[in-house]
């Protein structure tokens, strides 16, 4: 085994290794569960994450209606070795957004998420979504109370904008409990954290950024560039939606792009030159285009924590693998410049 990376959880003192595993897909039908992908494949995926040193598991109560969590306990009392949990709670069902969860339901919740897991307490547990404002304070405080239970080690939140990431830190500040980090999109082809002062504010406040979709919901495997495969609908529906800007992250709305606007990452002509750099890239160190956009996000910042996903045992050898080796600065330098020159021009 490789010596792996180790990265804080911000300050609440937690390490975990430098890139986690991402378990959306875990339990998941439309992700292919039992079509694409049995059991078997993931508790392999499980299993060679753990042979290469990787121990940290991203998962929620929502990802496979608790299917994901299951999964993962049921494979840590299989195998037995320790592992590092994070988990969420979802004020709003993903798959019944009709069906809202109030405060009130944090502490059931979680002990749902602690039976499936088969722990007594979680590592870390984050709020997955920002809630109405007249709400916030309610939320967070019962997200304290996890804490101070002992329930969780630590806290964080997911999809929050600079704005309310700052005030999620004060909050817990007055309980004397520090923020450990906030999950959030981000990528090559997503850089939105640094321009709207995600980023910034992380330093600043000691907060790990988790970075989810790190891989751009496929597009930076290069497997859909130009002469590759086509798109397929669920990619393309996922990224034209996030286009909304549901949380707010955009720093100024003229930034903002409309629905009907070609998504930046299915411009697959535009991006092929930052794909034919990549991969010469990649072949100068004996590795592939996704793994070489996983190692520009350890590099950007060591506040940052990749979670890709997996779901077999091939693609989580190819995760951890991505710790094996380093872009020099001179690549790093020439893919941002690069990426930001299409990205640029596109804004035109």
């Amino acid at each position: 085994m490789s010596t792996i990376e180790y990265r804080r959880l911000g300050a609440s003192g937690i390490e975990v290794p430098a890139i986690g595993i991402g378990t959306l897909a875990w339990g998941e039908k439309r992700w292919g569960f039992n079509k694409k992908y049995s059991r078997d494949d993931l508790f392999k995926a499980y299993t060679a994450s753990l042979d290469a040193g990787l121990n940290f598991f991203d998962t929620s109560e929502s990802y496979g209606k608790g299917l994901s969590e299951q999964l993962i306990g049921e494979f840590r009392r299989k195998d037995g070795r320790p592992i590092i949990v994070a988990t969420k709670f979802s004020p709003a069902k993903v798959y019944e957004p009709s069906t809202r969860f109030s405060a009130k339901d944090i502490i059931g919740t979680l002990d749902g998420s602690l039976k499936r897991l088969g722990i007594d307490a979680v590592d870390l547990y984050h709020l997955h979504y920002p809630v109405a404002r007249h709400k916030l304070d309610e939320y967070l405080n019962t997200m304290a109370e996890t804490v101070k239970t002992g329930k969780a080690k630590a806290i964080g939140v997911s999809n929050f904008n600079t704005e309310l990431l700052r005030y999620a830190h004060a909050f817990f500040a007055k309980q004397n409990i520090r923020l450990a980090s906030n999950e959030t999109d981000y990528s090559l082809l997503n850089r939105l954290p640094e321009m709207n002062g995600m980023l910034a504010a992380c330093k600043e406040l000691d907060i790990a950024l988790l970075a989810i979709l790190p891989l751009g919901q496929g597009a930076l495997t290069g497997k859909y560039r130009v002469g590759g495969l086509p798109y397929p609908a669920i990619m393309r529906g996922i990224i034209t939606v996030g286009q909304l800007d549901l949380f707010h992250q955009y720093p100024y709305k003229s930034s903002k792009p409309s629905l009907f606007t070609k998504p930046y990452m299915l411009q697959r002509e535009k991006l092929e030159p930052l794909f034919v750099l990549m991969d010469g890239i990649a072949k100068a160190h004996d590795a592939t285009i996704a793994q070489v956009a996983l190692n520009w996000l350890l590099v950007s910042n060591p506040l940052v924590i990749p979670i890709p996903g997996e779901k077999n045992a091939k693609q989580a050898a190819a995760n951890a693998a991505t710790l094996s080796w380093r872009l020099t600065q001179e690549e790093f330098e020439s893919i941002s410049k690069t990426e930001r020159a299409i990205w640029t021009t596109l804004q035109r």
